[in-house]
């Protein structure tokens, strides 16, 4: 995914977007910590009350996990976008380059407050024992759905396609996501899936 990102950006945008894509991605990193800790708290929680039939408390975990997610992810957004130089100066102050990262990062950023959910759900499927649904909603945002769109985007409005290919891939991961949980979601918060039948036999 990186190589797509970078080599698109060299080629329509220079150094300069490779460089505001990176400190893109490093503060990335600095929102997912948070929202990884929030859904690795949650798992267990929720893996044993599934095992042990406790299904009211793993809707309410869930419930709880997915509002602070989703709250955290939508601070995280408006902060980014109201903020961006703030964000930008912790890793470079070059002039020009806080120029570039300063629009990118608020297109890059746009489809962020939606993520808490998609991590919420995503890791819910993993604490039940599906890791194959889980696996394939976060290959989903990340590789099915933004190599794609960078790639497209890129050809028809150059570095700033590629920074727009985030925000639309999240939205889409996050629509899907949302289906699939929906689809699921009576086999996740009752014993139909967990005690009448297995919940794996069930989906296939």
């Amino acid at each position: 995914v990186q190589i797509t990102l970078n080599a698109n950006l060299k080629l329509f945008g220079g150094d300069a977007a490779v460089g505001a894509a990176t400190i893109c991605s490093s503060v990335m990193q600095i929102v997912m910590m948070p929202l990884t800790g929030m859904t690795q708290g949650a798992q267990p929680i929720i893996s044993y009350n599934y095992g042990a039939g406790n299904f009211d408390r793993v809707r309410r975990t869930f419930r709880y996990l997915l509002v602070c997610c989703l709250a955290f992810s939508c601070l995280s957004c408006a902060a980014i976008e109201l903020f961006p130089g703030l964000f930008i100066s912790i890793f470079n102050r070059d002039p020009a380059l806080r120029e570039i990262a300063v629009s990118g990062m608020r297109i890059f950023f746009a489809g962020t407050w939606l993520f808490g959910a998609q991590i919420a759900c995503q890791n819910t499927f993993l604490a039940v024992g599906q890791a194959r649904i889980s696996v394939f909603l976060a290959l989903l945002r990340k590789v099915l759905l933004l190599i794609p769109l960078v790639l497209v985007f890129s050809r028809l409005w150059g570095a700033g396609g590629v920074f727009a290919a985030e925000p639309v891939a999240d939205f889409l991961a996050v629509a899907v996501t949302a289906l699939v949980f929906a689809r699921y979601r009576r086999l996740l918060f009752s014993d139909a899936g967990a005690i009448k039948k297995p919940f794996r036999n069930t989906i296939e």
